[in-house]
């Protein structure tokens, strides 16, 4: 038999003594709190947003260009992006609904071009007073995804001194090819942004939510007060929906599959002759 020394088991385990500063809940919320998924989306796409709009100026002959997109669902825009050094300002302007010629604009759906600003009503000089710029010619061009208006493309001034010489029909047909293709990462941009913010609020709540099923209720309700576009969030409120059903088993799925499917096949008719629904 071995000889056992006094005092071992204690010596062995001195980390068991004494209460745990921190719980192991707390702990993993603490590494999940530095967790940042923002932007790794989203930058990409503006950054191809603001190498179009600075094209899109250069081949349309403007001196300065904008992006602006909806804020809310009630007509309002805001600018995402500009080429002129006052971008910084233009950021934090909002436009109220129908507001100036970009407002009318998204409202009416038709691109508009102006010769001199001083004689057209519509015109909101609003962004000119606060940053100090002087808008003369502006030729505005509506920004439409996937069937819904996202913003407005504006082109502003000619390079060098006015007067100016206002936009012509060649002009307003080459930015609107621009905004085809502006619209389009828009809407993407959009997106990308409410994915990522989802994404992090539904890693920083996996701890603290009791069940899934509050974790899938506490996602519905974060979009559901979201300022993103009602169709983003429609969409991602579909993906929540489908991943409570997916994760329920195999048949659940095989039924979600066949339900997707089946709706396919019913929107692939109407968007034909609206007489074959596919059934």
């Amino acid at each position: 038999m071995s000889e056992q020394v006094p005092g071992n088991e204690n010596e062995k385990s001195p980390a068991r003594a004494g209460p745990r500063s921190k719980s192991s809940a707390a702990q993993v919320s603490e590494v999940i709190s530095l967790i940042d998924v923002s932007n790794s989306l989203a930058v990409p796409l503006k950054r191809a947003i603001d190498d179009i709009l600075q094209l899109a100026a250069g081949s349309v002959g403007s001196a300065v260009a904008s992006v602006l997109v909806r804020d809310g669902d009630e007509g309002g825009l805001k600018f995402l992006t500009a080429t002129s050094g006052v971008s910084d300002q233009l950021l934090a302007l909002r436009l109220p609904p129908g507001a100036g010629i970009a407002g009318l604009v998204f409202s009416t759906h038709q691109p508009m071009a102006v010769a001199d600003v001083s004689n057209d009503g519509s015109f909101w000089s609003e962004a000119d007073r606060r940053t100090g710029f002087k808008t003369i010619t502006v030729l505005a061009t509506p920004l439409r995804a996937n069937g819904e208006m996202v913003g407005v493309l504006e082109f502003i001034n000619r390079p060098g001194d006015p007067p100016y010489p206002p936009f012509t029909p060649a002009e307003m047909d080459s930015g609107s090819r621009f905004a085809d293709a502006i619209a389009q990462l828009v809407d993407a941009y959009e997106i990308a942004q409410l994915v990522e913010s989802l994404f992090n609020y539904s890693l920083k709540t996996s701890v603290t939510a009791t069940s899934p099923a509050n974790r899938e209720n506490d996602l519905r309700e974060w979009l559901e007060n979201s300022s993103a576009a009602a169709e983003h969030r429609d969409l991602l409120m579909l993906w929540v929906s489908l991943r409570e059903i997916v994760t329920r088993g195999g048949a659940e799925r095989e039924f979600c599959r066949n339900l997707l499917e089946m709706i396919a096949r019913f929107t692939a008719g109407r968007s034909g002759d609206g007489s074959n629904f596919g059934f």
